[in-house]
């Protein structure tokens, strides 16, 4: 039986009802994917987070750079800027200069950072760049210097310096190469910079 011309609705009712079927359709098979060539991997975006610290100490003061992100950070520059601090801070480094009484030199106390400037800082300085190497997650560098205020008055006198004091003092911080990020101490002496994101393969 030919049915590739048109029956009418009548013509077929009546096959239906004499006990002719037609033809099956043919099902084709449904191509698997193969899953096992294909590597999966996913991949997230990741936070890029660095906390500066200040920490007032005796008789050195520290500063203590956490990564706080999740990926390792490599050719981190870090440029302090204590100039537009409230306190007008400035670096003592030698028994003369702009300092008062008790000085400290530049010391690293943790991790692989150096200062950028070939002569270190000078006393009096309000700028200070490093290089940090490479920074692993929850990993930390930090260095010890002294640092006065330069107030007529001030809560805790010029060789000391209150939280407040350093809060306006600026932080330039970049990563291998991306984007230079800006990030201001605050009154609790912790300035947070967010760098841009990572890729972390899981």
């Amino acid at each position: 039986m030919n049915l590739g011309k048109q029956i009418s609705p009548y013509a077929l009712l009546l096959l239906l009802l004499s006990g002719c079927t037609l033809p099956p359709v043919e099902n084709l098979p449904d191509s698997p994917a193969n899953t096992d060539s294909i590597a999966e991997i996913s991949v997230t975006d990741a936070k890029s987070v660095v906390e500066i610290k200040f920490v007032e100490s005796a008789p050195k003061d520290i500063f203590v750079i956490t990564n706080m992100g999740s990926c390792t950070l490599e050719e981190l520059t870090i440029d302090l800027d204590l100039s537009p601090s409230v306190g007008k801070l400035i670096f003592d480094t030698t028994a003369t200069g702009a300092g008062v009484d008790v000085f400290q030199p530049f010391e690293v106390e943790a991790g692989d950072i150096m200062p950028l400037a070939a002569d270190g800082v000078n006393d009096g300085d309000t700028q200070l760049a490093l290089l940090i190497t490479s920074l692993d997650p929850g990993d930390r560098a930090s260095f010890t210097i002294d640092v006065d205020d330069t107030l007529p008055r001030s809560d805790l006198g010029q060789i000391r310096v209150a939280d407040s004091e350093i809060s306006g003092a600026v932080v330039s911080i970049t990563a291998g190469g991306t984007e230079t990020i800006l990030a201001t101490f605050d009154n609790g002496s912790v300035a947070q910079a967010n760098l841009p994101s990572c890729l972390a393969t899981q």
